[in-house]
């Protein structure tokens, strides 16, 4: 993080450069693709009279419900919002990091994601609509002294290079496998 004086606060386009500096270090330590390979998890519990389904991802902790209708009494996001929330913070991790390389002053960056979702065949009632969330849209919105033509190829690159983008997008296959 830069040293401030107090009362200041650096904004992004400092945390860019910083984020820029590390990356390139980091790609110069670590130069194969083999030195990158992880395996990341996240492990969801339900075992009490909420149902609450109480999910672990490395350090961090929180809860996912469902809201009254579907039995569940709305402790914390839905399965179909947490699905937004990844894709969001991936899109804006992926312009953050491309912004960084490619020496893009941001300001802000600020990406909502939304998705259509109907749960109609959990009940029985018959439909059309997918048995997945659909119509995913990203909305972004990047702020700074950054030329229009700058920003939209920052937002094509991203688009292209976006990991949870690439995945909601193609089939990937599952294994499902018991304890």
């Amino acid at each position: 993080m830069t040293n401030t004086t107090a009362g200041q606060r650096p904004g992004l386009a400092q945390h860019l450069k910083d984020k820029g500096a590390a990356m390139r270090d980091a790609a110069r330590r670590r130069p194969s693709s083999a030195d990158w390979d992880e395996e990341v998890s996240a492990v969801c519990v339900a075992d009490d009279a909420t149902g609450v389904r109480k999910v672990r991802v490395g350090e961090w902790s929180f809860l996912g419900d469902g809201g009254p209708d579907i039995g569940g009494f709305g402790l914390g996001p839905s399965s179909p919002e947490l699905l937004c929330a990844v894709v969001s913070t991936c899109l804006t991790h992926t312009l953050l990091c491309i912004a960084a390389l490619e020496d893009v002053p941001l300001d802000r960056a600020e990406v909502r994601v939304s998705a259509r979702n109907n749960d109609a065949r959990f009940f029985g009632v018959p439909t059309d609509a997918p048995a997945v969330p659909y119509d995913l849209t990203a909305t972004v919105d990047l702020r700074g002294d950054v030329p229009a033509p700058t920003l939209a190829a920052l937002l094509a690159a991203a688009d292209a290079r976006c990991p949870m983008l690439q995945l909601v997008r193609a089939q990937h296959a599952v294994t499902l496998r018991p304890a």
